[in-house]
Formats: structure tokens, sequence, C-alpha cells
């Protein structure tokens, strides 16, 4: 990690420095094993850019969220969160518990990009449990009292005014200085080298369809990563829009140039198929490596009118609008039960909610569960 010569530095050396450098040396490992197995042009130089790029990427806070876990600093949050916990009320843990699901709800936005099923329906579930735990803290009695609310309560101040905004200030320095030399380009490259050696190792195995959806998925990743870090909102302005729009039009041709791979695994009859879309992926991180972006867009689809794409998102959003709706004009449905007309409400809005991610038929959604609720048919 490169850390300036200061007290902040040498401060931020001793909580991160160990653990940051087990880090790097672990993933140079990998990066170079996996340049050893893919085929690559040995006069290329391609090997030595992608070690350098694995060298100055920048892996955003995940990386630091891994070392903060393993360093003394993480101390500063346990301490008063084991003092929440221990002496706090049962309705202090189920808000805490509530705001967690909340926070992960916002987290997970980007799975609303992606074409994984399974992938899409993280947020409406995390999103229903986040509610939940909101219900069970609304309807919870409040005279329910902890250990020791005052050391309950002193355990919240020190996390709200003193350990957290520390710890985003030394995440902010970190950050900081890791980007000192570090491309947007950098840790897409690595994750597209990852996904080609694995596809790469694992190529005979094409027949097995398990597989071949794990290939794939590994694909949707790579897209969404390339819309998100291709796009280089970092370096814009942000009143650009023109120049924002512009560039996140063309981050997103090349996420789908890189979803168009999916197609030739599921069609594959041989292990050659495979391999013929592992050399791709090895062209598209010679681009990366190279900074080249005409490269990576030489050959990127093109994307539909923005007047198609609002007329595709309304298609999709406006069955969960609809039945969201209906649920909250139940009661003016005559001859439901105060008891049904509760059970198809819930019902109701957690289609709404699921539908809106996965457009199912809403006509069949309403029909179904009215059909449980009303008492005629």
């Amino acid at each position: 990690m490169t850390t300036a010569p200061s007290r902040v530095g040498v401060v931020m050396h001793w909580l991160f420095g160990r653990g940051e450098h087990r880090w790097r040396v672990a993933d140079e490992l990998q990066i170079s094993a996996a340049l050893g197995r893919i085929p690559l042009d040995a006069g290329s130089g391609l090997r030595r850019r992608v070690e350098a790029a694995g060298r100055r990427r920048d892996e955003g806070g995940a990386r630091f969220l891994a070392l903060f876990i393993y360093s003394p600093l993480g101390f500063v949050v346990w301490l008063p969160l084991i003092g929440m916990i221990t002496f706090g009320s049962t309705r202090l843990i189920s808000v805490f518990t509530a705001l967690i699901f909340t926070t992960c709800t916002v987290g997970l936005w980007r799975t609303l990009l992606y074409r994984v099923l399974l992938a899409r329906m993280m947020v409406p579930l995390v999103a229903l449990i986040s509610a939940y735990t909101w219900w069970v803290v609304y309807s919870m009695d409040s005279g329910m009292a902890g250990l020791s609310p005052p050391v309950a309560r002193f355990s919240i101040l020190v996390l709200i005014f003193g350990s957290l905004p520390g710890t985003f200030w030394f995440y902010r320095k970190w950050r900081r200085s890791v980007r000192v030399e570090a491309h947007a380009y950098d840790v897409l490259a690595i994750a597209v080298l990852h996904v080609a050696d694995r596809i790469y190792e694992e190529r005979n195995l094409w027949r097995r369809g398990a597989k071949v959806r794990q290939w794939c998925g590994s694909l949707e990743n790579l897209a969404v990563e390339a819309a998100r870090y291709l796009a280089l909102r970092e370096r814009i302005d942000p009143a650009d829009a023109g120049l924002r729009s512009e560039l996140r039009d063309e981050a997103l041709r090349v996420g789908e140039s890189i979803r168009l791979h999916k197609r030739a695994l599921v069609t594959a009859v041989s292990a050659e198929d495979v391999e013929r879309v592992v050399a791709s992926l090895v062209n598209g991180i010679d681009a990366l490596v190279r900074e080249d972006r005409a490269a990576l867009l030489a050959n990127a689809p093109g994307l539909p009118s923005r007047a198609s794409r609002l007329r595709a998102a309304g298609a999709r959003v406006l069955p969960g609008v609809v039945l969201i709706g209906i649920a909250w004009a139940l009661p003016l449905i005559p001859g439901i039960s105060h008891t049904a007309e509760s059970s198809a409400r819930l019902m109701l809005l957690v289609l709404g909610v699921t539908s809106i991610l996965s457009s199912p038929d809403a006509a069949g959604h309403v029909r179904d569960v009215l059909g449980k609720a009303l008492p005629f048919k």
C-alpha cells in the first residue's frame, strides 16, 4: 500500500500494512498462476502489463472492509456494538437489525442490473426482510428495558459520533493513497482474467449444464462490472451530464459485448468452442491493460434508443405498480373480511415488488390472490 510519509501514513501502515502486504502477495500469486494457465501470446508483453495492472488496481471498499475486519481498528466499532447488544433492550437490538437490513437493501441496488434471476431476487428478498424487521420494531412494546440502558445509550453515542466517522475518515485517506496510480480499467482487467482462467480450466466440462450456468453467471457479473467501471464516473464533473451519458452508454455497450459470450457457451458443442470464448476474453484483457477504449468498443453492439429503453422499463414496472395499487385499493372492494384483506394486501405487495424485477404476468397474480381473498368467485 502506498502511504505518505506523515503521521497519518505511519498510523495507517500500523493498522493495515501487514494485512495489505499479505493480501497483495496472495493476489500476485493468483494472477501469476492464472497467467501461466491461460493461452497467451508470448511476445505480446501482455503478462507484464496484466501483472502491473494487478499491482496498482483499486478494488474500492471491498479490500478496505477485508483489511478492517482483521485490523486493530475493528475494535473501534466492535466494542460499542457489543455494548449496545449486551446492555440494550430487545427493541434497540431490533432497530439495529432493521438498520442492517435496510443498509443491505441499499447496497444491493446493483443486482437490479443483473440478468440472473437469483441475483435480481436478492433486492426484493432483503427489502421484505427489512420491512418485516421495521414492522417488528413498530409493534414491539417500548417498555422492555435492557440490562443497563445508560451503557447501551453511551455505546450508541460512541458508535455514531466517534467510531463510524473515524472509520470513514480512515477509509477516505486509505482510498486516496491507493488511487495514486490506479485506473478504472485495472480492476476490470483482473476480474476478466480470473473468469477466463476459470472457464479455460473447466472447458472440458462443457456438457454439464450447471457448470455452463456458472460460467454465464460469471460473465453476467463481468458485464455489470464493466458498465460500472468503464463509465468513469469518478473522473467526470457531475455537472457534465452529456459526457456522463455518453460514457455510460459506451460502458453499457461493452457490457453487452461480454453478455454475447453467454450464447457461445450455452450452445458450445466442444471444448474448442469454449476456448474461442476464452481467446476473446483474453483480447479484452489486452485492450483493458492497454487502456484502449476504441478496441473495447470495436465489436460492441449498439444500444436501443432511449425511447425504446423507456418503453421496456415501463413494461417491466407497470405490472408491479398495478399490483401495489390494487393492494391499497382492497378496502374499496365490498365483501372482504379484515383478515382476508390484510393477507391479500401483503401478498399483493410482495408480488408487486417481485414483478417489478422479474416482470411476471400481473393479471395472473391478481386473479390468484383475489380468488383466495374474495368471498365469491
